[in-house]
């Protein structure tokens, strides 16, 4: 029971015109009406109630929480510059699309400032902060949302000169745990080894008897999808005569820690395209099943640079056009709307991401002033309240 581990205590204030208060409410109660809460609210509610810290710093509220629906999805976007300097990070708006936070890197790079976006669930966002020419780098889970972050220990002293990795981030709703999987590969044996990472031990495991079945090429080339409790990648399987591959989806269950191979639609190519002018884009409605594979509109563009970024909706993809502008295409009526961010086309990363608690007691960034600007200087850990 939540009456058993909450300091009950704190939750009765006597008032002078005794009139009612939520913490005059069976703790139960109040439990599940604060649960229900978007992030944002219960923040400020933490800040300006003096018994709110306990109840909503306590890992059981925190776990129904996450399992709660309280947040609406927002779009995070990451992009660098044209020159390849400075990295943006940006949350929006999930009717409008528009600007609704400007974030700062939670991390000051030690390896080059090549940063990559390796998932996102449940408010926290998985960051590889790494260079071009290296697959050495540091893991960072980030809650853009509280503004808290984690680095975490990689197992990368396997490394050597003949491999590289992939990685893949999710959550695991039977357990109400995230976690990370990383994929080891070999080039020159072809083999590979799985490791997960779990956040709720802070630790690693190799998988010993788990393989990938498919062939991944540098990680930082890959993009995954988190759907329905698996990572899933584009991979090819097998060469076929004449040079090209069979192209499947590889899919890894976070729960059950096992690998999947999924079909794409029958009758189509992956990347056979020319100049990135035209774009099919299906959507699998019942996960698993080749046969409910759907497709729903064509991008044709002359002007795009790359492949769509994400799905809005059954008409609407966000994609960049030539000259790195970032705009939503309503691919129904081929009209398209400037979202007013511009960087280099290749690094553009758009992903779904939710807020949450997740992470309330993680590494906050701490700042310096200099003529009246912040700073990065450090981060430490930090309990106290974020107001």
């Amino acid at each position: 029971m939540i009456s058993k581990t909450l300091p009950h205590d704190r939750w009765s204030r006597p008032f002078a015109d005794h009139s009612m208060s939520i913490f005059d409410l069976p703790e139960e109660i109040i439990f599940d009406i604060l649960s229900r809460l978007p992030t944002k609210s219960l923040i400020s509610f933490r800040c300006v109630c003096t018994s709110a810290p306990p109840l909503i710093s306590h890992p059981s509220f925190t776990q129904r929480h996450l399992s709660s629906a309280a947040d609406a999805d927002r779009t995070f976007i990451y992009g660098e510059s044209l020159d390849n300097i400075t990295h943006f990070y940006s949350l929006r708006s999930p009717a409008t699309y528009q600007e609704t936070l400007k974030l700062q890197s939670p991390y000051n790079s030690v390896h080059g400032g090549y940063r990559r976006v390796a998932g996102s669930n449940k408010g926290l966002i998985c960051l590889f902060d790494t260079n071009e020419y290296s697959s050495i780098g540091t893991l960072i889970l980030w809650n853009p949302s509280i503004d808290k972050f984690k680095i975490v220990d990689g197992p990368h002293n396997v490394l050597n000169a003949f491999s590289h990795y992939v990685l893949g981030f999710g959550f695991v709703s039977r357990t109400l745990e995230f976690k990370v999987v990383e994929i080891i590969y070999n080039s020159k044996t072809k083999n590979n080894t799985v490791l997960v990472y779990s956040l709720s031990t802070n630790s690693w495991e190799k998988k010993e008897h788990v393989s990938a079945p498919c062939y991944l090429t540098n990680w930082s080339d890959n993009v995954n999808v988190f759907v329905n409790g698996f990572v899933n990648w584009l991979v090819y399987f097998e060469a076929t005569a004449g040079g090209s591959h069979s192209y499947v989806i590889m899919a890894f269950d976070l729960d059950n820690e096992r690998f999947r191979l999924l079909d794409l639609p029958r009758n189509i190519v992956p990347d056979c395209y020319s100049e990135g002018v035209k774009f099919d884009v299906w959507v699998m409605g019942d996960y698993g099943l080749v046969d409910s594979w759907k497709k729903v509109f064509v991008v044709s563009l002359f002007r795009l640079s790359i492949a769509p970024l994400l799905m809005k909706s059954e008409r609407e993809v966000l994609i960049v056009m030539k000259g790195g502008r970032l705009m939503l295409l309503d691919a129904i009526e081929n009209e398209v709307q400037d979202l007013n961010m511009r960087g280099a086309a290749s690094f553009f990363r758009a992903i779904s991401y939710t807020p949450s608690l997740a992470l309330l007691h993680g590494q906050r960034r701490i700042y310096r002033r200099v003529n009246g600007i912040k700073h990065l200087q450090s981060s430490l850990l930090d309990y106290e309240p974020l107001c």
